[in-house]
């Protein structure tokens, strides 16, 4: 490429570019081990996932504001000093799979591979990929970022992606394809001032081609492009005491990316240039038109995998001693039932959230048959023991450790992900514990349960985990990968569970039996909420947002508990197009 590699600093200059330079992210602590569970994070907690307590600001942070609350009655950890869920100004940087479905959307889907394999992953916070406490900008990723413009400006074919009549082009035509390339990036018209910038770049090239990849370049290590705004009209008055409304365009992209986790389609820009998502009906009505698209129960799929937790199932690891049946053919035959399952529980939309614990899956690949054994039948599979998502083989593969079938790991399950229910990691000195007195698998005398009793025996170990190993047991007729078993090294096995601190509290057998009753928990509803907040607003819940969930909860249970109306309850709250006025 016959022009220089221009970097991200080249963008420092001008106000905008400034202003999202300053960002700042917040980092989450997390408490040891207090020898209890700490409420019901659905109400009044923290990050479900993880136990993690409120964000922090900064001018661009994420916290909420409002009127003096409270905490709510179940599980209360102390007195809420605000209560209206008003996030706060702020500029988000896209997720890695935010900016490769962006890239998707203007280069194709080959650039968008390139993209995905070149930037670094990111850890999940609370389930989620999307949260802006981790979504930071380090040195090595703005270097990276800026060879990935490169690259992908380099592999770029000028002559399809901006056809020009005019033999060798032209500005004219240079200069519309800036145009309508940058608002695409960005989801909004740029301004004459971006268009002259960006074409003073454009003409340090000596030829139209190079001249178009330069323009792709810049466009793609843009902090318009790399960040969501969230920050309302720059020239409206401050108005700390009051929340701020977002711009029209700023609203598109919002609801954009929540549905389909890139930039505003043409309707989606239209309707913004129009003024018609100044109001709540205006605003439903695109969000009914994006649900009907795939790419909307793509979005809809990865919050349910976030809410239970999941992770790739081929990630995840296991011992090869152990567990020689766990091949790449075992786990992409688990996965694709365990995705078949949610899709056909989202039904774009139509399904209830409830129905992930009672309904049972119905396409098996046949690779799964040795799993299920004779669970599976000619007319299906065993009810009693398979019901919900809680019986899938890749749920129990993911929700369970890599020599044996995870007490600890089930039973945090479902205390974090769907109760919402903090349980702090352990303190050092109960790691210290741990480390020197480790289960031992190799111990082929006892069943796995009675390895794992012996925190009954030390009050060190029983005040953390009397919350969930009793929950875990309950999951002892499934081994790790999900196969249904009476014997544990040729011992019965006793899949006695204990459900406490919930509003469905008592004793259960086996996760079909658990998935049946969370169906009917409100705490389990709330849960989901509390999640979906999470995953929209890209931030972790606290206790300031206690009266936005309860208020969300509700309508959302009213109108059906279908996951339609969990979008619908979010996206016509006043929430949705306001921020907290820092300024």
């Amino acid at each position: 490429m016959n022009a220089p590699h221009w970097t991200a600093r080249w963008l420092s200059g001008g106000g905008s570019a400034a202003l999202f330079g300053s960002c700042t992210l917040a980092v989450i602590a997390m408490a040891g081990c207090t020898g209890h569970i700490q409420g019901q994070a659905g109400v009044a907690g923290g990050g479900a996932g993880s136990g993690a307590t409120a964000s922090a600001g900064g001018s661009t942070g994420s916290g909420s504001t409002g009127s003096s609350g409270t905490s709510g009655s179940s599980g209360a950890i102390g007195t809420v000093t605000t209560c209206n869920g008003i996030t706060g100004r702020r500029v988000r940087r896209l997720s890695k799979r935010e900016f490769a479905n962006v890239v998707s959307d203007l280069l194709g889907t080959t650039a968008a591979t390139t993209a995905t394999t070149t930037l670094p992953d990111e850890p999940l916070v609370a389930g989620f990929d999307n949260l802006d406490v981790d979504l930071d900008v380090s040195p090595s990723w703005q270097e990276t970022e800026s060879d990935l413009a490169y690259t992908l400006a380099s592999a770029a074919n000028p002559t399809t992606i901006a056809p020009c009549t005019t033999t060798g082009g032209s500005t004219a035509c240079l200069q519309s394809f800036a145009q309508s390339f940058a608002q695409k990036a960005y989801g909004r018209p740029i301004s004459s001032d971006e268009v002259t910038r960006t074409m003073a770049v454009a003409n340090t090239a000596t030829d139209y081609p190079t001249s178009v990849r330069l323009v792709i370049e810049l466009v793609l290590q843009s902090p318009n492009l790399l960040y969501v705004s969230e920050l309302g009209d720059p020239v409206a008055p401050a108005t700390p005491a009051q929340p701020l409304q977002l711009t029209q365009y700023e609203i598109a992209s919002q609801l954009s990316f929540f549905l389909t986790g890139s930039r505003p389609d043409t309707a989606l820009l239209s309707a913004a240039a129009t003024n018609t998502l100044g109001a709540t009906a205006g605003i439903q009505s695109q969000a009914q038109r994006l649900m009907a698209l795939p790419a909307a129960s793509t979005q809809l799929s990865r919050f349910v995998n976030g809410w239970l937790g999941m992770t790739p199932i081929a990630d995840t690891p296991k011992s090869a001693d152990e567990f020689p049946e766990f091949t790449d053919a075992l786990a992409a035959a688990m996965q694709q039932e365990f995705d078949t399952f949610v899709n056909a529980q989202i039904a774009n939309g139509s399904g209830k959230v409830s129905s992930f614990f009672t309904a049972i899956s119905t396409n098996i690949p046949a690779a799964l048959a040795p799993i299920y054994g004779s669970d599976l039948t000619a007319s299906g599979l065993n009810t009693q023991h398979r019901t919900g998502v809680l019986s899938l083989p890749g749920l129990l593969t993911v929700q369970s450790n890599d020599t044996d079938s995870g007490p600890i790991e089930r039973g945090l399950l479902v205390r974090r992900q769907l109760l919402c229910q903090q349980v702090p990691d352990p303190p050092a000195s109960a790691l210290a514990i741990i480390n020197a007195n480790p289960i031992n698998t190799d111990d082929t005398t006892t069943t796995t349960r009675q390895k794992y009793e012996v925190h009954e025996q030390d009050p060190a170990c029983s005040a953390c985990h009397s919350d969930f190993d009793p929950i875990g047991y309950g999951f002892e007729d499934m081994d790790s990968l999900g196969r249904f078993r009476t014997t544990d090294n040729g011992l019965p096995v006793d899949s006695g569970g204990q459900l406490t601190g919930s509003d469905v509290d008592g004793p259960f057998t086996g996760p079909a039996q658990l998935s049946q009753i969370l169906a009917s928990s409100t705490m389990a509803q709330a849960c989901v909420v509390n999640h979906f907040l999470n995953y929209a607003e890209q931030r972790p819940t606290d206790p300031t947002d206690s009266c936005l969930l309860q208020s969300w909860t509700a309508k959302f249970t009213a109108a059906g508990g279908h996951m339609n109306d969990l979008v619908s309850t979010y996206v016509t709250d006043p929430s949705f197009v306001l921020r907290r006025d820092d300024r």
